[in-house]
């Protein structure tokens, strides 16, 4: 991963480290994956200070959903 900026590196590694808590039985190269891929759509943003907590909230979302084959069919 490309870090925009210097600080970026050390906030993401703190997100995914927050993540990885927060969700112990996800893999967490998963984890560091799903946050590298968010950081790298929100890096190029004007306003910097959110990537952050942005950067989590998005991947905490998607940590959320169901596995794809759990996910209730319209016959269940």
């Amino acid at each position: 991963m490309t870090w925009v900026w210097p600080e970026d590196e050390e906030a993401m590694r703190l997100v995914a480290t927050r993540l990885k808590s927060a969700h112990p039985g996800a893999d967490p190269a998963t984890v560091e994956a799903l946050v590298a891929g968010a950081y790298d759509e929100l890096r190029d943003a004007k306003v910097r200070t959110f990537i952050p907590i942005l950067t989590e909230r998005r991947v905490r979302a998607l940590l959320a959903m169901p596995p794809p084959d759990n996910r209730p069919t319209p016959e269940s």
